[in-house]
């Protein structure tokens, strides 16, 4: 089967990509660029990175642009989801039925099927999936106990642990499926060459911030 794959530059649509490409043939990477940062379906940090990410899968990339407003942004991407070459659509999701929902829509109105490689998965599980075999940082918080220290902070054992005691005492979703904080995949296994960041500057307003990959350098696995 023919399948794109959407994807934010974060962990989870990463993952989802290299589950999918186990199986399928993915033909291209699709990312969503919304013009509200706070838009409830698609991620809105750093995406400037996808060029240099499709570059390192060697992938081609197809940009689709929405409003970034409820509910209008799932119609847009539904326009312009059935304009790509693809049998279905893969995405990161883990247990968002709001997100589910409205993609399932998006692919019934485009004529494709979804694919959730992820959905329902052990959050531990995937964590340690993903400090085992990616390289991936954090790159925005917004939840109670994740202070500005996050910040550009790698997804290891460490982080992992610290996440479990957070999730333990506020309730912050292990995986940040709750939007909680966003990540950025700088090496992976189907990544060509691995992305190092050079300079990143960092915006904290005392309860939630993020971190703007300025520069960055690619790098030989060879």
């Amino acid at each position: 089967m023919k399948v794109a794959a959407l994807i934010s530059g974060g962990k989870d649509s990463i993952l989802a990509l290299h589950k999918v490409a186990e199986k399928h043939e993915i033909v291209s990477l699709v990312g969503v660029f919304p013009k509200n940062a706070d838009s409830y379906m698609f991620h809105s940090v750093n995406l400037h990175m996808l060029d240099v990410i499709a570059e390192s899968i060697g992938l081609p990339l197809k940009k689709l642009y929405v409003s970034g407003k409820e509910e209008k942004e799932v119609d847009e991407l539904a326009e312009q989801i059935g304009e790509i070459d693809a049998e279905a659509l893969c995405i990161g999701g883990i247990e968002s039925n709001y997100q589910k929902r409205r993609f399932k829509r998006v692919c019934r109105e485009a004529g494709k099927e979804l694919i959730a490689p992820l959905w329902k998965m052990n959050p531990e599980q995937l964590m340690r999936e993903i400090a085992e075999k990616f390289e991936a940082v954090i790159v925005s918080v917004s939840a109670m106990g994740l202070d500005e220290s996050f910040l550009g902070r790698k997804i290891d054992e460490n982080c992992i642990e610290d996440l479990k005691k957070l999730n333990r005492k506020y309730g912050v979703h292990l995986a940040g499926e709750g939007g909680e904080y966003e990540t950025l995949v700088l090496d992976a296994p189907l990544y060509k060459f691995k992305i190092r960041t050079d300079g990143m500057k960092k915006f904290w307003d005392g309860v939630r911030g993020y971190c703007l990959i300025e520069r960055y350098s690619k790098i030989s696995k060879s």
